[in-house]
């Protein structure tokens, strides 16, 4: 009997790493569409930076902070979302920049290392906030396609 909560539980979460999946997966491909190929360059570059780490990091946390999942369970979903995004490096990137984040000592950078702490919180703080204001709406959000497109964040012009 108590195995059935545990299955609808784990219905939800299938059903929310989809929808959470496909809506940063829609920002991304819509932000490499739009752009003409002189811009495309920058668009994959920001790709590849700590604030696009950090909005996919946040995003994904809040969009299952309703779960109160331990910490192994929302690795798990993380590790879904992200590598379903970017198959099989979209968890590693994300937590390459941590990582980077949590090695700032040994690896004696620090400038560099404050300027990816800084923008991986900026977009750490986009992310969560695309979710609790588009209220469960996710295929709504689209600061991540504003920054893509224009390397700018919203309310920070």
């Amino acid at each position: 009997m108590f195995g059935l909560f545990k299955q609808k539980n784990n219905k939800q979460l299938d059903d929310v790493i989809i929808r959470v999946g496909s809506a940063l997966h829609k920002q991304i491909k819509s932000a490499a569409d739009k752009v003409n190929q002189a811009n495309r360059k920058a668009v994959f570059k920001r790709m590849d930076d700590a604030v696009t780490a950090g909005y996919l990091f946040g995003y994904v946390q809040a969009a299952f902070a309703e779960f109160s999942l331990e910490e192994k369970e929302m690795d798990s979903c993380m590790r879904k979302v992200f590598d379903g995004i970017f198959p099989d490096e979209g968890y590693s990137y994300v937590m390459s920049k941590i990582d980077q984040l949590n090695n700032a000592d040994d690896m004696g950078l620090n400038i560099k290392i404050e300027e990816v702490a800084i923008n991986f919180g900026m977009g750490i703080d986009l992310g969560e906030n695309d979710v609790v204001v588009n209220g469960g709406g996710l295929d709504v959000a689209s600061s991540l396609f504003v920054y893509l497109t224009t390397g700018k964040i919203r309310g920070m012009d």
